[in-house]
């Protein structure tokens, strides 16, 4: 029953990412990173239908996670990036290549076997404010630092990777921030309404969303997904380790298969950043057309020809 659900979950956040991809990938490039970017495709029907579907996805999680343990649950929910680069593949009729499915396959079998084998196990949900400021600028930080170099790659697909990595991390603190949300709300909903957490996690979630749509219009979904997939957990794990006492299983045998994990995790990611899809090489075709429309759009100045002396002709323009 929990590994349905788990699947179930994963179906529903493939097809809300696919649905948000198709729609954000054609939104004004004027509302990149611009949180009226949101408003803007809130106007979309398609792009709603994937909010309803990680909506869906969201409640088939939390109702798997109360039957099981994490350690069951989030492994499986990993594979909603190969549903997703499947789904979508189907739809845009542009088969994915080898080394893309070879990649998205390693980076979701790395992760399920870090979590699955590591089992963190459950510890507060909150902490003294002095680290949740840590926490808070440490990720804003690398988000924001993210965000800056992607808008300096020199690739539409790196910059893709580089804005869905961002909001991958920001994701990653929503859910510590859930998590303490939750904690508090059924204790004392009056501690929530006073807590500057709170309204970190409003503006935190929705720049996360911001974020996500903005690598859904720079480039492809296999460039921007998995960073954001990745970043997410990895993030949410290594804030449970370092400020909320949640541990792994440290015994010899399940730390090597930790780092044997971690290790398929960053040859996959690897190989998605190598792929060129990913990498922002193009054939020599697709290279031509481009290349036209830019010289349609920017045309140079005719070369102008020299008089039989020698001289440069006068410029009649």
């Amino acid at each position: 029953m929990v590994l349905l659900l788990a699947f179930a979950a994963s179906l529903c956040y493939a097809a809300g990412y696919v649905l948000q991809y198709h729609e954000a990938h054609q939104a004004p490039r004027r509302l990149f990173l611009s949180p009226r970017l949101l408003l803007e495709l809130a106007r979309h029907r398609l792009w709603v239908g994937g909010i309803v579907f990680m909506a869906i996805g969201t409640a088939l999680q939390g109702w798997a996670l109360d039957e099981g343990s994490l350690a069951v649950v989030e492994p499986v929910l990993t594979a909603s990036m190969l549903f997703a680069l499947a789904i979508s593949a189907v739809w845009q009729r542009e088969p994915l290549r080898p080394r893309e499915w070879i990649g998205a396959v390693m980076v979701s079998a790395g992760l399920g076997l870090l979590l699955g084998v590591g089992e963190p196990t459950l510890g507060r949900s909150d902490m003294p404010q002095y680290q949740w400021m840590l926490v808070t600028l440490s990720t804003w930080g690398l988000a924001l630092f993210m965000v800056a170099a992607g808008q300096r790659a020199p690739w539409p697909t790196y910059r893709a990777a580089l804005i869905g990595g961002a909001s991958g991390v920001l994701f990653g603190l929503q859910d510590a921030m859930t998590h303490w949300a939750l904690h508090w709300a059924h204790r004392d909903f009056g501690h929530l309404l006073i807590s500057w957490q709170t309204y970190v996690l409003v503006i935190a979630s929705i720049y996360a969303l911001t974020l996500s749509q903005s690598a859904y219009e720079a480039g492809r979904l296999s460039a921007a997904l998995p960073p954001m997939t990745v970043a997410e957990p990895v993030i949410g794990v290594l804030i449970g380790m370092m400020a909320l006492n949640e541990q792994f299983n440290n015994s010899p045998a399940a730390l090597a298969w930790e780092a044997f994990g971690a290790l398929v995790m960053v040859v996959g990611t690897w190989l998605l950043a190598r792929s060129p899809l990913v990498a922002g090489h193009r054939s020599g075709r697709l290279r031509q057309l481009e290349e036209r429309v830019l010289h349609h759009q920017n045309p140079q100045p005719a070369a102008v020809a020299p008089l039989s002396d020698g001289t440069p002709a006068p410029d009649r323009s």
